[in-house]
């Protein structure tokens, strides 16, 4: 156990003393979320919105068609998943201030590990303080998806910055041959 916290002491202590951790692309999910997150700060800062001391919230991505999450097996699931993830390092690299709602008050610790993270509503925090949610939506289109992104104040829902961007199909679906589209298997 000594040896255990000896380690864990020197690796924390690395990890602060090797400076402040930065957002970086090495796949293309990471570099369209550098790109969105790049565009949004920009349009925050340039609009003079002050967004200093407005928490933002982040959600996962729907379809603009009906507002719903993809399916399992869409292509679109693993894109709105992995972008609306990765865009938290993208923004918080921009000085701001996100808020983790799906955090809990306490750390759960189980025999496969200890998570703070839940999507368990009774154990989330009721009212978390958050000014301004990160939306997103997804369109296909041609041969891939538009991703459309607003902040918007959910005082009175007034759109505070907009940023959207063309994927390409083969950039996150490469090599597939088949999905589920609407609730239907679709090749390609």
């Amino acid at each position: 156990m000594f040896y255990r916290v000896l380690i864990l002491c020197f690796s924390l202590s690395f990890f602060l003393a090797s400076g402040s951790a930065t957002a970086h692309a090495n796949n293309p999910h990471e570099a369209i979320g550098d790109d969105l997150a790049e565009q949004l700060a920009s349009q925050l800062t340039h609009d003079n919105h002050s967004h200093y001391g407005s928490n933002i919230g982040v959600t996962r991505w729907v379809l603009a068609e009906t507002l719903e999450q993809p399916q399992a097996g869409d292509s679109l699931n693993e894109l709105s998943h992995q972008l609306s993830e990765s865009i938290y390092a993208h923004l918080k690299e921009r000085n701001l201030s996100l808020v983790e709602f799906r955090a809990k008050s306490y750390i759960s610790v189980a025999e496969e590990g200890a998570t703070l993270l839940s999507r368990d509503v009774d154990e989330l925090e009721q009212h978390p303080e958050i000014d301004w949610v990160l939306v997103g939506t997804l369109s296909r289109k041609d041969a891939g998806t538009m991703v459309n992104l607003r902040i918007v104040d959910r005082r009175n829902q007034e759109v505070l910055a907009a940023a959207n961007r063309y994927v390409p199909k083969h950039l996150y679906w490469p090599n597939k041959q088949t999905e589920l589209v609407n609730g239907r298997l679709q090749r390609h």
